[in-house]
């Protein structure tokens, strides 16, 4: 297939998905849709905040400026909610296309598709009624994707770079996240070294992450010293969400405590079926630790939101993708190469 056709009909099918769930979201204009009481507090304040009064001074709020901003310049063209619609859209987009572009490392086309459209449109409507989790999801997108390249490929210093990026704006959204990142960054550390990267190489993922960093530091730092409200914000977001970090028991039965859940013993099967067929099966030990980290970290978020599930379902975009690896080859499928060309799953893996 001719490549800008093939990047056209990708192009639609991500607008497609897109479309389907942007019908639930609260924000959109042709349907009468409530918000959810984190919602309306985060809008409040966002509204607040772009009459001119600041953020953790004159308003109360336990989310980062990440979260208040984004949804303050929504309100900058008009009091309606038609820029958060397109905005929220956007996210969206680029959430399920990065579902997708992660699915695809592991199956064909035709089930990266099917396995980025299950992770965002079932449980219809969860998603748009998240609140700053739904901020939350778009970021946990991009680092999936920049996790399983490196579990795939090895060392990549742009997506070291990324994902410390990533790391960053989660710190000025919802900071008791960062431990998920710090961890993940820490792994590759020991891992990399473990594979053989050193010298050079290994002192360029280093520079990468700590560049990563500065990338998102200086900005916020600049507008927390600009508004004059860097001391509430560490009080009143960073103090508060690590305060609030503790309540394990009940934020896993969110995380664990529904039918999603299954993926991971389908992950557990696949890891088992590869080694059967005398295939690579590595980059889905770890992938199964990484997630097992991250349902920790996500389950000890205070509060305990029913949102705090659409977080953790990005980390079963893997485990779908390497089911349907299983039935590829009988059907005769292939995945594309990252490079170029297409070869069978047994090669990639």
């Amino acid at each position: 297939m001719n490549k800008t056709v093939k990047h056209i009909l990708e192009f639609l099918a991500i607008l497609v998905l897109t479309a389907v769930v942007a019908i639930s979201s609260p924000f959109n204009p042709w349907i009468t849709n409530a918000f959810t009481t984190v919602q309306e507090e985060i809008l409040d304040i966002a509204y607040s905040v772009r009459l001119g009064f600041l953020a953790y001074v004159e308003l109360d709020g336990h989310y980062g400026p990440v979260v208040y901003e984004f949804f303050g310049l929504g309100y900058l063209p008009t009091d309606t909610h038609i820029v958060h619609f397109i905005m929220e859209s956007v996210l969206n987009f680029i959430s399920i296309l990065f579902l997708y572009k992660t699915a695809k490392l592991y199956t064909s086309n035709l089930f990266a598709w099917f396995a980025a459209g299950t992770i965002s449109i079932f449980s219809w409507g969860a998603l748009t009624h998240a609140g700053a989790e739904e901020i939350l999801f778009f970021i946990m997108c991009l680092s999936s994707y920049h996790i399983a390249r490196q579990l795939k490929d090895g060392f990549l210093s742009h997506h070291t770079y990324l994902l410390a990026i990533d790391l960053g704006l989660v710190f000025f959204l919802q900071p008791g996240y960062i431990i998920f990142w710090a961890a993940v960054i820490l792994f590759f550390a020991v891992k990399f070294r473990i594979d053989g990267v050193q010298g050079k190489d290994y002192r360029s993922f280093w520079f990468s992450t700590v560049e990563g960093l500065i990338t998102v530091a200086v900005p916020m730092g600049i507008y927390l010293w600009y508004f004059k409200n860097a001391q509430a914000f560490i009080s009143q977001v960073v103090v508060y969400n690590f305060k609030n970090i503790g309540t394990f028991a009940e934020g896993i039965k969110i995380v664990c405590g529904n039918p999603w859940i299954i993926f991971i013993a389908v992950l557990v099967f696949v890891i088992i079926a590869k080694i059967f067929m005398e295939e690579k099966f590595a980059d889905l030990f770890y992938w199964l630790g990484i997630t097992i980290v991250a349902f920790i970290v996500i389950a000890l978020q205070g509060d305990n939101l029913d949102s705090y599930l659409e977080v953790s379902k990005v980390f079963y975009i893997v485990p779908l993708a390497a089911l349907f690896s299983l039935i590829d080859k009988p059907l005769g499928l292939k995945t594309e190469d990252r490079y170029g060309q297409n070869q069978d799953i047994s090669d990639r893996n």
